[in-house]
């Protein structure tokens, strides 16, 4: 894992702000509800509000992307998104990248 991304799960995990070259990370808080988001190249990657988790790739299939992501879930203990055939998984089951929410035991779901 890179420097930056261990740097980046960190601060995210600890709700801290944080920037450096292409990830960004914002703690906030919304109508009285803490949450922290991760950015990458300006796109939303990543989000927790109210323990939840949230993540996307915001349509890029990139290595980078992959690596942040990976980055947070292994800090929680997910199994990790990988590329077969040029396409992604995400616990194991085919993901196209849009945004789901992080539940237990390796389970997400697709927010509607």
């Amino acid at each position: 894992m890179r420097q930056i991304t261990k740097q980046a799960v960190n601060k995210f995990n600890n709700n801290k702000n944080f920037s450096k070259n292409n990830t960004r990370i914002e703690y906030q808080t919304l109508f009285s509800v803490p949450s922290t988001i991760m950015y990458l190249h300006g796109n939303v990657i990543a989000q927790r509000q109210d323990n939840e988790l949230r993540i996307t790739n915001s349509g890029w299939f990139s290595n980078t992307t992959k690596e942040r992501l990976n980055g947070l879930l292994d800090s929680i203990g997910f199994d990790r998104i990988y590329q077969k055939n040029f396409e992604w998984f995400l616990a194991d089951k085919k993901w196209n990248g849009k945004p789901v929410k992080i539940l237990k035991n390796n389970n997400w779901e697709y927010i509607n």
